[in-house]
């Protein structure tokens, strides 16, 4: 009889606790979740009561998991562009900080900032960026570089093309940036678009990644 029902309550079980939606899990719900698939082990390691150990070698089981947790601002929650943005947060932040340090020495110290409309996005790819930096092996300031105020007025008054070269020169000749520093802005170049790009300020010249 114990046979009959093992296999009814694993599968019980399981839908439960899966993700994608079904009778216990609507649409919505499953929408509003944030996952990440990782290996078996490290899944145990951070979630014993919930994943069992792995079975001795040989046998068949499960190689890996999917753990998820309930998004922080639930979607629809936020304007259409921020929602794209933070949604390919992580992608396009590894590829830009991989560009970046591939125009830069190796000791080089990272000054990272976002030129984002909505102040709160542009904090969070800035900090992504900062951390991506630092996880790399690279080092990282959490100084972001001020110019003097009428170097800022002079800035809001000069087109696109020249904002950040200017920007850049002006770093080196006021002190806010030195030989050894390097600062990456990442920003989107168009009012709608939603794809980041990068540039860095090197020895006072800015060059544009992608």
């Amino acid at each position: 009889m114990k046979a009959r029902w093992l296999t009814p309550l694993v599968l019980a079980t399981a839908c439960i606790h899966d993700p994608s939606p079904g009778l216990f899990r609507t649409k919505e719900e499953s929408r509003n979740l944030e996952c990440k698939r990782m290996s078996h082990a490290q899944a145990h390691e951070l979630y014993p009561g919930v994943v069992p150990d792995q079975p001795p070698r040989g046998a068949y089981w499960v190689t890996d998991a999917i753990v998820c947790g309930a998004r922080i601002v639930r979607l629809n929650e936020r304007p259409p562009r921020d929602e794209a943005v933070l949604t390919t947060l992580g992608q396009s932040i590894g590829e830009l900080t991989k560009l970046a340090t591939g125009v830069a020495p190796k000791d080089t110290l990272w000054h990272v900032d976002s030129f984002y409309p909505t102040v709160s996005v542009g904090q969070k790819i800035a900090v992504a960026a900062r951390v991506d930096l630092a996880e790399h092996g690279f080092r990282v300031s959490d100084r972001v570089p001020v110019l003097a105020p009428g170097d800022v007025s002079v800035l809001k008054k000069t087109n696109a093309d020249r904002f950040y070269p200017v920007m850049c020169s002006r770093y080196f000749a006021e002190g806010a940036l030195h030989e050894g520093d390097a600062f990456m802005g990442i920003t989107p170049l168009y009012p709608r678009e939603t794809q980041l790009h990068a540039g860095v300020c090197l020895s006072g010249k800015w060059q544009w990644l992608q």
